[in-house]
């Protein structure tokens, strides 16, 4: 499937908080313009709604979106399309999706490294091999 979203999606585990609801429902993944948010919550799409997201040592960011998807059977939420952030908020927001993006970057580079650690070893190995071979 052809991912069309114009900015990187996170994986995340935030809280979010509905006005008009006392649960605490969980954010799994953000990106600069949008959200998925797990709940059982019928918002119907193309309703403007008015959600706090919590970043861990950070507080609560508040965000207006728009519901764009319900998510699927399994996997039920609302899917929504970011429209405002309070312009004092909106930095912070940008600065936590950034940090995302890098560790992601950082779990790239932590996994390719292990792969050439194990080429390497696997390398060394059969050098030694053939060199007892040889004797």
């Amino acid at each position: 499937m052809i991912d069309l979203r114009r900015y990187p999606r996170c994986v995340t585990r935030l809280r979010a908080y509905f006005p008009d609801d006392e649960n605490v429902h969980e954010v799994l993944n953000v990106s600069y313009k949008g959200c998925f948010i797990r709940t059982e919550k019928k918002i119907p799409i193309r309703k403007i709604v008015y959600v706090e997201i919590e970043i861990p040592d950070v507080g609560l960011i508040p965000i207006y979106g728009v519901v764009i998807h319900h998510g699927t059977p399994e996997n039920p939420g609302l899917g929504i399309e970011i429209v405002d952030i309070d312009k004092n908020m909106r930095h912070v927001w940008n600065y936590y999706i950034k940090s995302l993006l890098y560790i992601e970057e950082a779990k790239k580079a932590y996994k390719k490294a292990l792969e050439e650690s194990r080429k390497e070893e696997i390398s060394e190995e059969t050098k030694s091999e053939q060199g007892s071979k040889g004797s």
